[in-house]
């Protein structure tokens, strides 16, 4: 008796736990990845973030094929990797963006110091 309790007991707790992802949970992440992906690319990512973004998009391409393939856990871990990659690509491109414009700030700074430190006629 307290056999068939424990297995019970066990059997409803890996229930709860493993869930599996299912057809439309795939769906969801995969349109996910695509506008990070997209969002990515619209932040000219491409030009600074490129391995990221080849990541991005092998991830999200594998995403697509693990779908067709009815695998919706693996399509779903795939779109979350595309999400991810996509993410930091759009970061890095951020802080290198931030990081010309801090640059030319400095210049411009640097250009008014020296004005203002030369003598005045």
């Amino acid at each position: 008796m307290i056999r068939i309790t424990l297995l019970v007991l066990l059997a409803a707790i890996w229930s709860t736990t493993a869930i599996a992802a299912n057809q439309e949970d795939a769906r969801v992440a995969i349109a996910g990845a695509e506008a990070a992906v997209q969002s990515a690319e619209s932040a000219d990512a491409a030009t600074v973030a490129t391995t990221e973004m080849r990541a991005a998009k092998d991830n999200l391409t594998a995403a697509v094929g693990a779908m067709d393939r009815r695998s919706w856990d693996a399509s779903v871990l795939n779109a979350q990797k595309a999400v991810a990659d996509a993410n930091l690509a759009t970061a890095r491109a951020r802080q290198h963006r931030a990081t010309s414009a801090t640059r030319e700030i400095e210049a411009s700074l640097q250009t008014l110091r020296q004005e203002t430190a030369q003598p005045r006629n």
